[in-house]
């Protein structure tokens, strides 16, 4: 099925974004080679924050559950490393994402993934047309059933990894892959539903007669940042969050890995020992 590893994951928290002081209470991480799960990292985290009652009352976590759980100093470090350079995957991957990477920028860790697929945004252009994509009610029009409870991260992730396998067995129905490389699945979260067919059978039509050279023109030079704690990196280009509209960079690792930040955190000045530094500064060519 899958040419590379990819690694699905579902954090349950105890608010909706870190930003406004939301922190990880549970996590599960799927690593999903050909097509099947092979290796899972699955813990609830203690961050030391109070667990709201709704909270409690959609997931089943207490705060007796994660008061008693390994800290996030120890988990967090731990996910990254089972992570690795995969790809990572998400149901609406901008929230568990940014969720992994304030968690990690808290602890001073770097993640090393090799770009995200939202499956949320792969079921929208694969299965168009249904009543709704979020997770239990994708399942249900997909076939899939719940091994757990719902809205607890490791039966999430199950679900998820299942939507994205369909998701890719159909690619493979419709258009003939053998395998699916992770990349084609992100590329394909970046169009709209009505351009993915035509896109998708330029891929697998037979390459025409080349024609005569043409003169390129000049790219554009690449700007480039250095980040305060080392690590010089590729702006790509500035993009529109789909969950809440704000304004995101996106910039491109050594290792090709694409990364995003929310406009604001990118630019912003930081005190590191007594000093004001810039998160991100631009490197003059």
């Amino acid at each position: 099925m899958f040419e590379k590893p990819v690694v699905m994951i579902d954090f349950e928290t105890s608010g909706m974004s870190p930003e406004q002081g939301g922190r990880v209470t549970e996590v599960a991480a799927l690593r999903i080679v050909g097509g099947e799960v092979v290796d899972r990292y699955v813990s609830l985290i203690n961050c030391k924050v109070r667990i709201p009652y709704f909270i409690t009352e959609l997931t089943g976590i207490t705060q007796s559950m994660v008061d008693r759980a390994p800290p996030a100093s120890e988990v967090i470090p731990e996910l990254n490393a089972f992570i690795g350079t995969d790809t990572l995957a998400a149901h609406n991957s901008s929230f568990d994402e940014k969720f992994l990477l304030a968690e990690s920028d808290r602890l001073g860790i770097w993640p090393s993934y090799d770009g995200v697929i939202c499956s949320v945004k792969l079921a929208r252009r694969i299965f168009p047309g249904l009543d709704s994509y979020s997770l239990g009610l994708l399942a249900t029009s997909l076939g899939i059933r719940f091994k757990g409870a719902a809205h607890r991260a490791e039966a999430d992730a199950e679900v998820a990894a299942a939507v994205m396998l369909q998701a890719a067995a159909e690619l493979g129905q419709r258009y003939g892959f053998a395998t699916i490389d992770p990349r084609l699945l992100q590329d394909i979260n970046k169009l709209s539903a009505a351009k993915v067919p035509a896109y998708l059978k330029k891929l697998t039509s037979p390459p025409v007669a080349e024609s005569k050279p043409v003169a390129l023109k000049k790219q554009p030079a690449v700007q480039r940042f250095r980040h305060y704690k080392g690590g010089i990196y590729e702006l790509v280009c500035e993009a529109t969050q789909e969950s809440d509209l704000s304004s995101v960079i996106v910039y491109r690792a050594h290792n090709g890995s694409i990364w995003t930040r929310p406009k604001s955190v990118f630019f912003e000045t930081l005190t590191v020992d007594g000093v004001a530094v810039q998160r991100f500064t631009p490197i003059a060519d």
